[in-house]
């Protein structure tokens, strides 16, 4: 695994680059590649500049964006009717003709770089024509979530599997078949490696919610209030660890009572529904609330509680970074915290880890502050290097070793 300092290419200078992913966290770095002109098509979902009939908010893009060849109406559709439908393995109804129209028409490029279970095809049809292929793997492959989920699933009387094994396995082989592999957290590295990726391969490349910007800009409100505000954001699912949260607030209110609340934000998956009809005292669950919304909860909340144990890169995780919050969060999370440097990482699976490090950090205000402000350090200079810019030397590197 490498972790590079990345170097901000001229404009124009860099290699030329063929992209095939969805669109949300990738339009940022299509958006760095179109302003140097060397994005020279983005096989994505549909995308707009918010104008036209079909303008669904999450496919809103920069208006420079929306000439780049390869945005693919039909995969959306097909995915919306799948979804009303209800029918198994939705996504295979959106990623299966998206990953067709993307491998009939080849631009030419020196980089493919693909995302999602979109790129097998495309990527196999680029590797013919003598590009260099990536693979961005913004979650963990199967077996290692399978590994994280199996024994938390079981101790709830259920079963852990994938929504589709076909798109499971296509996933595993565009990571094998790729020249490099793009990981966002140490986590997925490791993972990457579990499934036999080599270690050569592998690039660590963070990228950061697109609102941590507009965070770190907004001051926190003034706290005239003696109960510690601990926030809770995302679904509420097993995998996220909810119930060994649950249990550890139980033991963190019986000690601290009124000292204390907990708050959760998000939607309530099938798996947990159980766990939430009996909320412990001092717990309020919201349920799902608009952006701006869960920004200002972040904002005026003093610790923030995400014991996950499967993601990616945990976008929530960064956000209460840059709102200010002290961190208590799972290696698992794939967040960019330091443990006892800028938030605190727990075991997962663990309600006891979950109390102790609560209770630390009501207890010593000082840690909160300093905590806090480390975290929104780390975010800042995070935003200040540059996603695309990261990306940009990773694609340096991979180039130098393939001539």
């Amino acid at each position: 695994m490498e972790l590079i300092n990345p170097i901000p290419l001229k404009s124009e200078t860099g290699p030329s680059v063929w992209m095939v992913s969805r669109v949300d966290q990738a339009a940022i770095l299509a958006a760095h590649l179109a302003n140097q002109n060397r994005l020279v098509r983005w096989d994505s979902f549909w995308r707009h500049d918010g104008h036209g009939y079909f303008s669904p908010p999450s496919r809103k893009t920069d208006p420079m964006l929306t000439p780049i060849p390869g945005r693919h109406l039909l995969p959306d559709l097909l995915g919306q009717a799948a979804k009303k439908l209800r029918l198994p393995a939705g996504n295979l109804y959106s990623d299966i003709p998206l990953s067709l129209l993307a491998s009939l028409r080849i631009p030419k490029a020196d980089i493919f770089h693909g995302q999602g279970n979109y790129s097998l095809p495309a990527m196999r049809r680029a590797k013919a024509r003598g590009m260099i292929t990536i693979a961005d793997i913004t979650g963990q492959l199967a077996p290692t979530r399978y590994q994280q989920l199996a024994a938390e699933y079981h101790a709830h009387g259920r079963s852990y599997h994938e929504i589709s094994e076909f798109l499971a396995r296509r996933r595993m082989s565009e990571a094998r078949f790729a020249d490099a592999v793009l990981a966002p957290s140490e986590t997925v590295a490791c993972g990457l490696q579990d499934c036999g990726i080599s270690e050569r391969n592998i690039f660590l490349v963070p990228f950061l919610s697109p609102l941590c910007g507009s965070l770190l800009n907004r001051p926190r409100p003034p706290r005239h209030e003696t109960v510690i505000r601990i926030l809770y954001v995302g679904n509420l699912s097993l995998a996220k660890g909810i119930a060994h949260l649950l249990a550890a607030w139980d033991m963190v209110r019986r000690q601290y009572r009124l000292r204390a609340s907990l708050t959760l934000v998000g939607r309530a998956q099938p798996c947990a529904k159980a766990l939430l009809e009996n909320l412990p005292d001092g717990c309020e669950w919201l349920g799902a609330l608009p952006q701006n919304e869960v920004a200002d909860r972040m904002l005026s909340a003093d610790i923030f509680v995400f014991p996950s144990l499967s993601e990616g890169s945990s976008l929530a995780v960064m956000e209460a970074m840059a709102a200010g919050c002290a961190i208590v969060t799972t290696f698992d999370a794939g967040s960019p915290v330091i443990n006892h440097l800028n938030g605190f990482i727990i075991p997962p699976r663990d309600a006891g880890a979950i109390t102790t490090a609560l209770s630390v950090l009501i207890e010593n205000p000082a840690m909160r502050k300093s905590l806090s402000q480390s975290a929104r350090d780390q975010i800042n200079h995070d935003l200040q290097t540059g996603y695309g810019n990261r990306v940009d030397a990773a694609y340096e590197t991979v180039l130098s070793r393939h001539g």
